[in-house]
């Protein structure tokens, strides 16, 4: 396993994410603060102790119901979050917006990868003979009220910690052999690398392409080799 990152900043300001990775890709979570920096800090550390425990123990009570629609990796995920919502909200938010986070989740375990996230990045699947497949596409307000070809500065749409509920996008897929994960922070949301083969799908080439089409957008992007 690997996992590579890299920020670009360009003429405008979005935040570089807090993030953890297991060292043998097992469980991930990055988490982009928009205000007080610690509450991405406190997600990330709800979200590891919770998860990884649940691992261990499939069979373990869950603080909320679980769905028969979703897998146990998927509901742990989906538990994980909701008590990492209910963390920021309870502490930081209740009387008054402190910070706000997006936030994605994933768990890699017996071929499944399962995730879940409230906002940004993108996140999109290279595999070898085929063009990147969209697993998942976040539109914040900048990509909504941009008028192209002017792109307005980043704005979250999305942020977990600002209600007592949260809505999250939730789902699983197996895995093969040479699969990366790319997760993209990036207010745009069509790119010109879709067909970028899987073996060329790296951070450099990446960061080149998105600089050379876009270079006046932030963007943070991560590339997972499985």
């Amino acid at each position: 396993m690997a996992f590579e990152q890299r920020s670009y900043g360009g003429k405008n300001f979005r935040p570089t994410p807090e993030i953890h990775v297991e060292d043998d890709g097992s469980f991930g979570v990055i988490a982009t603060p928009w205000g007080a920096r610690p509450a991405a800090k406190k997600v990330i550390d709800t979200l590891t102790d919770f998860i990884l425990s649940a691992k261990q123990d499939m069979e373990a009570t869950s603080p909320f119901q679980k769905l028969t629609c979703l897998s146990p990796l998927t509901n742990s995920l989906r538990a994980g979050l909701m008590l990492a919502n209910d963390s920021v909200y309870r502490d930081e938010n209740r009387s008054e917006y402190i910070s706000g986070v997006e936030v994605l989740v994933f768990s890699h375990a017996n071929g499944e990868l399962a995730f879940a996230q409230v906002g940004y990045p993108h996140l999109y699947l290279a595999r070898r003979n085929m063009p990147w497949i969209p697993l998942s596409i976040q539109v914040d307000l900048s990509g909504e009220m941009s008028r192209p070809p002017e792109i307005l500065p980043p704005l979250p749409q999305n942020l977990i910690g600002l209600h007592n509920t949260t809505n999250m996008n939730l789902s699983s897929f197996k895995t093969q052999p040479g699969d990366r994960l790319i997760f993209l922070s990036h207010s745009v949301v069509s790119h010109p690398f879709y067909t970028l083969p899987a073996d060329e799908t790296t951070v450099d080439k990446v960061t080149e392409l998105l600089s050379k089409h876009y270079p006046e957008t932030p963007f943070w992007l991560g590339i997972l080799s499985f």
